[in-house]
């Protein structure tokens, strides 16, 4: 049976090999002068929500697996997703993974990214965050890191994100470890936007 530092570096061999994919596939396109918002749309959404699916898969988790697996069964119509990968046991390096895909998809007519969860993944912390805040889309309109071990730098990430995201509704980052401070800066976003829930 491999040993933790098996399984890390070989997660980090994927992510490395995704990310390089990813970046080949996206210079591919632009060389053969079409690009991909010349595509097709529905080719276009099915090849962003792939990019999206392949870093789940590649976290060999099983709850991010599960997820993909919801995104491929799903019709390449619909105008937005879900992403809720609660109680996991995910860290930073799936963080990574998934804010780096997050990032891809802004190049595709991909759905749109609608609610997103990863609450109850302590591993997550300050370093994971503030690569997911990076990453977010300002289309989010739900976002749940609660009990995930955020401090203060994390905590920052994600205010500058929400202050920039337009649709936002509902953000839930209790059971974290912010100062005074920071939670005084939560509850003073709740008030510039009046028709959003911050619980914290």
């Amino acid at each position: 049976m491999p040993t933790n530092n098996e399984r890390l570096l070989r997660r980090q061999f994927l992510r490395t090999g995704l990310i390089n994919g990813l970046a080949l596939l996206a210079g591919v396109s632009v060389l053969a002068g079409k690009g991909v918002a010349s595509a097709r749309p529905e080719a276009n959404a099915q090849l962003g929500i792939n990019v999206l699916i392949q870093a789940l898969h590649s976290t060999e988790n099983a709850v991010c697996i599960g997820a993909a697996d919801r995104l491929e069964r799903s019709q390449t119509s619909n105008a937005y997703y879900d992403l809720h990968l609660r109680n996991a046991g995910l860290g930073f390096v799936d963080a990574e993974i998934i804010a780096q895909a997050m990032r891809k998809l802004s190049l595709y007519e991909a759905p749109a990214l609608r609610s997103f969860s990863m609450s109850y993944n302590p591993g997550l912390t300050d370093a994971g965050v503030v690569l997911l805040a990076q990453a977010f889309p300002a289309t989010l309109t739900e976002l749940g890191l609660v009990n995930c071990a955020i401090g203060d730098k994390g905590g920052v990430a994600l205010l500058r994100w929400g202050r920039k995201a337009v649709g936002l509704r509902m953000i839930c980052v209790e059971g974290n470890r912010f100062s005074a401070r920071i939670r005084q800066e939560f509850a003073a976003l709740a008030k510039e936007k009046t028709n959003l829930l911050v619980v914290v």
